[in-house]
């Protein structure tokens, strides 16, 4: 805005509201008002600023390009969670978060039955159609899952909160009925991800404490780094299942923790995202999935500025 740009370069050149005035032929209350920007001055006392000022009309007058870098998104979820402020990022994070991480491993729910799951704990159905219960449970543990995600973002990755995540993702469910199925704990039988073979159950644990060991050692994190991370917890597939929504949401809370814009798959893109870690997995060929990543990232930007610009 014009006014705060008329106080930022007041201050930065140490110059008093009373000053401006007489330079305008104006009274103080009147650049008090510049400022809040209640009023607009003329065309003529932009040309005088400007020169005052020593930065082109230009500057003065275009709008401020909106920089996601300077946002602490962790701080703004957390906040919103805490406000629990609905219609804004952290109700709409929740939701397609939600809806697209669960959808990619099979969920029935569609986004407005996921919707409204979160806004109301109800279920909205249609005549002569069956639900899922699981997709019920799984659906209603992730939102539970995302805020102690967002309440511990800024802590060291362990396997303790890892294993806490997949408790917390099938608790309840049918699986963990199941005594073989070791809800959060790691694997008992052998697995397989995209006919691709994993860690076996025995190795699970050192595989595991050897990828942390390599994380935690990193002295600088970028969003390479996270892809990474995410890409060989997938091929140790260490739980039974819930691998993928379990990984997924690693790699949101690292990219709070570090304060790079996190990204969320969509199902829509889930073919290019398999693609990609099938081509890390076996040819160690990394593009494909970071381009995937970083177009989420992108669209997860875009959220951002619908809300916060």
């Amino acid at each position: 805005m014009l006014g705060e740009k008329i106080k930022k370069y007041r201050e930065i050149r140490n110059i008093k509201q009373s000053e401006i005035a007489d330079l305008l032929g104006v009274s103080p209350a009147t650049v008090s008002k510049y400022e809040a920007g209640s009023l607009e001055p003329s065309i003529e006392s932009i040309k005088k600023l400007s020169e005052l000022f020593e930065v082109s009309i230009d500057e003065l007058l275009k709008e401020n390009t909106f920089d996601i870098s300077k946002i602490d998104i962790l701080a703004v979820l957390r906040e919103q969670k805490e406000m629990k402020l609905k219609g804004n990022l952290y109700h709409n994070t929740q939701i397609v978060m939600t809806y697209n991480t669960n959808h990619i491993e099979g969920s029935t729910l569609s986004e407005e039955q996921t919707r409204y799951i979160f806004e109301t704990n109800t279920l909205l159905t249609e005549k002569d159609t069956i639900t899922n219960i699981d997709d019920i449970i799984e659906t209603q543990n992730h939102f539970k899952l995302f805020d102690y995600m967002l309440d511990i973002a800024d802590k060291k990755l362990t396997e303790k909160m890892i294993k806490e995540f997949h408790r917390m993702l099938k608790e309840g469910s049918s699986d963990s009925k199941k005594e073989w199925f070791a809800v959060g704990e790691y694997k008992k039988l052998t697995n397989e991800v995209g006919g691709l073979k994993t860690s076996s159950p025995k190795n699970v644990e050192k595989d595991m404490q050897k990828l942390l060991e390599w994380y935690n050692s990193l002295k600088e994190v970028t969003i390479n780094e996270i892809i990474d991370f995410h890409a060989s917890l997938e091929i140790i597939h260490p739980f039974q299942d819930g691998n993928g929504r379990v990984g997924r949401l690693i790699a949101f809370k690292e990219c709070l923790k570090h304060r790079i814009v996190p990204f969320i798959i969509m199902d829509k893109d889930k073919l290019f995202y398999y693609r990609g870690l099938n081509q890390w997995q076996t040819s160690k060929e990394k593009g494909y999935l970071i381009d995937t990543c970083l177009n989420a990232q992108d669209q997860y930007a875009i959220i951002i500025q619908n809300y916060l610009k």
